[in-house]
């Protein structure tokens, strides 16, 4: 069993796209995160075997973070070991997320927001036709809140292209 990429086994290997997944890059369907993180978890998957046991299905670069959109399941093979994460990171040299690829929004919103409970999820809709997401949070967000709020949103827009409104509850 081997990691699971967007891109070909080979070139995940080698480094070097192959026409149809080089057509595949120009069309479009996959993005340079995808090449590039296909690439480097082929090799960190050599030190790191549980890698192996995983599909990455897209990847999200945000300045200095990456998100990993993994396949059904894979999330509990990575996530139940925190040394792993820290691993991959380093072979990657970025923060690292990890989420499912077929999350649903609202479990998406859940799952970067953690260890946060989330009061509710609603969508609103604007007079000019558009919608924004709107996130409540209980409590008030102080210089200890353990989750970038900012970050949060990025990634959301990023990976789902959702506007974000988070509001706290008092």
């Amino acid at each position: 069993m081997s990691l699971k990429t967007p891109i070909c086994a080979f070139d995940a290997k080698t480094g070097i796209l192959c026409p149809k997944c080089e057509a595949k890059l120009k069309g479009g369907h996959l993005t340079r995160a995808d090449v590039d993180l296909s690439v480097k978890l082929s090799k960190a998957a050599e030190k790191i075997p549980e890698l192996n046991k995983t599909t990455l299905i897209r990847a999200v670069e945000l300045d200095e973070h990456t998100v990993l959109m993994l396949g059904h399941g894979d999330l509990a093979i990575l996530g139940r070991d925190s040394s792993l994460v820290r691993k991959i990171e380093e072979s990657i040299n970025k923060r690292l997320s990890l989420v499912e690829a077929q999350f649903s929004d609202r479990r998406l919103i859940e799952y970067l927001f953690r260890p946060i409970n989330i009061v509710t999820v609603n969508v609103v809709w604007l007079p000019d036709g558009s919608k924004m997401t709107k996130v409540i949070i209980p409590g008030r967000k102080n210089e200890q809140f353990p989750v970038n709020v900012e970050l949060v949103q990025k990634l959301v827009k990023a990976i789902r292209g959702i506007d974000l409104m988070v509001e706290f509850e008092n």
